[in-house]
């Protein structure tokens, strides 16, 4: 189960073996990327054939997560106690005094910047049309406060209550974020990739908006196990999770495509499956595997079952769908959240390449009050970017396709603001990280302690700068 899980001669012949046999056993994904794809190396899962245990899943998932929320609860503790009374005559928050009386202190301070919003929708619902043209509340989707809401009215409906709800489902939401990306690694690969990679995403120096009254959590938790049901082919199930996820925010609308391609690809192998032997030439490969996919798309189609499975997939739009319905009828608007994201907070649609260049060539540096953290999101944009490729060459397509939409769409909004936030969702990288580090227990372990202090130690100081306000981590 540790052995190597990297085949450096894996010849073109074996992978195209490897997907045919995978795909003629639909209880188990493929795990290779197209043959058209040049991949010189491939990462190959070794699959785990138990299925996890409860105390497995404790140990190796929910533990290790609820353990960096307690060290984050503590930094974040410090933070109101000993350095915001320093800052208390400058600090941005409107009442910096009430942020640090016991008891309340403890949820308080998770409502920061959209955390008011989402406690506000909660509360008493959207703003009227007139308020499209400002920062409007409208570009915050609607499934978690209406999950505040609920929880609110169990803990009696005080305002105190919304807060305490809204950071009781963000953690709830995070526990199964991170048993979905356990088992999904675990199932693509091994126990020990899976509890690293689970390890490395609570670790990350954004990962305390898990915690936070953010969608963070709910968002990628509905993004992993889409993927995950996907790989199961769990269609109704991986599509239902999708519309979740569309209807937390719009990144979640994104799955379709990922998840038509994963869709698509099964079922045409399962048609036309890809002959034993494969020419040598990559154009030649790439032209065999074109024609036997469009031949099993053609011969699926014939059969009403795939039809009434792809409606599945229609599930995942359905999620934006109902929040714009929900627009027409509340203020008659039915493209009130893109109007309200071009008009009031201005975010235009343009090309990603325009926006690196633009920042690149005008850095913010020298402004901790700026919404904009620069060197955070531009560092991280650039390794989002070269994270696509990495997937390309190591991960099953579906997982390159993912990552792509998810890095992507926030580059095509024409600002950088919030970046290091949006890179929670390219979950893709913390296992090939995970399966970097592992795969030389001897020779990688410096490598793990340094990525783990380094990831620690960024969050704490990141979570630091949540707790006081400062805009620059929003």
């Amino acid at each position: 189960m540790y052995g190597p899980f990297l085949s450096n001669n894996a010849s073109a012949l074996d992978a195209a073996q490897k997907i045919t046999d995978e795909l003629a056993q639909p209880s188990r994904p493929a795990t290779s990327a197209a043959p058209s794809t040049p991949v010189t190396e491939t990462l190959h899962p070794q699959q785990t054939q138990e299925k996890a245990t409860i105390a497995q899943i404790w140990k190796e998932a929910i533990l290790p997560y609820l353990g960096t929320r307690l060290v984050i609860f503590a930094v974040g503790l410090f933070a109101t106690y000993y350095i915001m009374p320093l800052l208390v005559h400058v600090s941005p928050l409107p009442d910096p005094v009430a942020q640090m009386a016991f008891p309340r202190s403890l949820w308080l301070m998770w409502n920061r910047f959209d955390g008011g919003f989402y406690v506000q929708i909660a509360q008493s619902n959207y703003w009227p049309a007139s308020t499209l043209h400002q920062q409007t509340d409208w570009v915050f989707y609607p499934l978690f406060p209406l999950l505040i809401a609920g929880g609110a009215k169990l803990l009696g409906g005080s305002s105190d209550a919304y807060n305490i709800a809204g950071v009781l489902i963000a953690n709830i939401a995070g526990i199964f974020m991170m048993v979905y990306l356990y088992l999904l690694v675990r199932k693509e690969f091994n126990t020990r990739i899976a509890s690293r990679a689970v390890l490395y995403l609570a670790v990350f120096p954004t990962a305390f908006f898990f915690s936070a009254i953010f969608t963070e959590s709910l968002l990628v938790g509905f993004c992993i196990a889409c993927i995950y049901y996907a790989r199961r082919q769990s269609w109704w199930l991986a599509g239902l999770c999708g519309g979740l996820a569309a209807l937390t925010r719009l990144q979640g609308v994104t799955l379709i495509v990922p998840l038509a391609w994963e869709y698509l690809r099964v079922i045409s192998a399962r048609y036309a499956p890809l002959p034993a032997e494969l020419p040598k030439a990559l154009d030649e490969r790439a032209k065999l595997w074109l024609s036997y996919y469009f031949r099993g798309l053609f011969l699926a189609a014939r059969e009403l079952k795939n039809w009434l499975n792809t409606l599945a997939l229609v599930l995942v739009p359905c999620g934006l769908l109902a929040f714009m319905i929900y627009g027409q009828l509340y203020i008659g608007d039915f493209f009130a959240t893109f109007h309200a994201s071009s008009w009031g907070w201005g975010r235009q649609v343009s090309a990603p390449w325009r926006l690196l260049l633009y920042s690149l060539r005008n850095p913010i540096l020298g402004q901790p009050l700026n919404w904009n953290f620069w060197v955070l999101n531009i560092i991280t944009a650039l390794v989002c970017l070269a994270v696509i490729i990495w997937a390309w060459r190591r991960l099953p397509m579906i997982y390159t396709i993912y990552t792509a939409v998810v890095v992507l769409l926030p580059l095509s909004s024409s600002k950088l603001n919030s970046y290091g936030r949006y890179a929670l969702l390219v979950f893709p990288a913390f296992i090939l990280l995970a399966a970097l580090t592992c795969k030389n227990k001897d020779k990688q372990e410096h490598l793990h302690n340094f990525i783990l202090i380094s990831f620690a130690l960024l969050e704490a100081v990141f979570m630091i700068f949540f707790v006081l306000g400062l805009p620059t981590i929003a």
